[in-house]
């Protein structure tokens, strides 16, 4: 997956004037290009919370869940997530936070129950 993943994140964080996905990082000495990482951390959900705190306190409902054994650690991601919009006052009772046992995968039962809850949140 990571074959995968890196080169469609380039094109998508750091496409060059052309489209072509750029690397962020020298792919033979593993060193950063600093202009291209920065567009990549631009986009990162936590380091964005501040910029957008006003819009975020804004909304009804936030749901942020992450298996606990997540293959990409992202429930690290969301943990950072969770404490970046408390930190800027999104009221907690409009945030679920919930890490649960399963990894990345196969986890479609979640699907109904994150649907269920936004949607209440959104007809307050």
């Amino acid at each position: 997956m990571d074959l995968l993943g890196v080169p469609g994140c380039s094109a998508a964080f750091s496409p060059a004037p052309d489209g072509r996905a750029q690397l962020p990082f020298d792919p033979v000495t593993g060193v950063l290009v600093p202009d291209l990482w920065q567009r990549w951390l631009d986009w990162d959900p936590v380091r964005m919370v501040p910029g957008h705190a006003e819009a975020l306190r804004s909304l009804h409902s936030v749901w942020i869940d992450a298996g606990k054994r997540d293959d990409s650690s992202l429930d690290l991601g969301a943990q950072a997530f969770h404490r970046a919009l408390l930190g800027h006052d999104v009221p907690a009772d409009r945030i679920r936070f919930e890490l649960f046992e399963a990894g990345h995968g196969g986890i479609d039962d979640r699907y109904p129950l994150s649907l269920a809850w936004l949607a209440r949140g959104m007809s307050r």
